[in-house]
């Protein structure tokens, strides 16, 4: 049986993972840091992960080096 092998970049290289760091931190001082108005807070909250999670699918999708196969 055979496996196949991958070469993998460091995770300090990746941009899904500065993109998820980010928006952690943004949700961690909207949430925690920033005194606002709890109805700002939720929108932030929820504009902050909307963007995270599109920013991660199109870094993924147009803006990679690592082939599939």
């Amino acid at each position: 049986m055979t496996f196949a092998t991958s070469e993998s970049k460091p995770a300090w290289e990746s941009k899904v993972n500065w993109t998820q760091i980010i928006s952690v931190i943004a949700m961690g001082l909207t949430m925690f840091g920033v005194d606002l108005d709890p109805d700002l807070q939720a929108r932030l909250a929820v504009a902050i992960s909307s963007l995270a999670g599109a920013a991660t699918i199109i870094w993924r999708t147009w803006f990679t080096t690592k082939k599939l196969k």
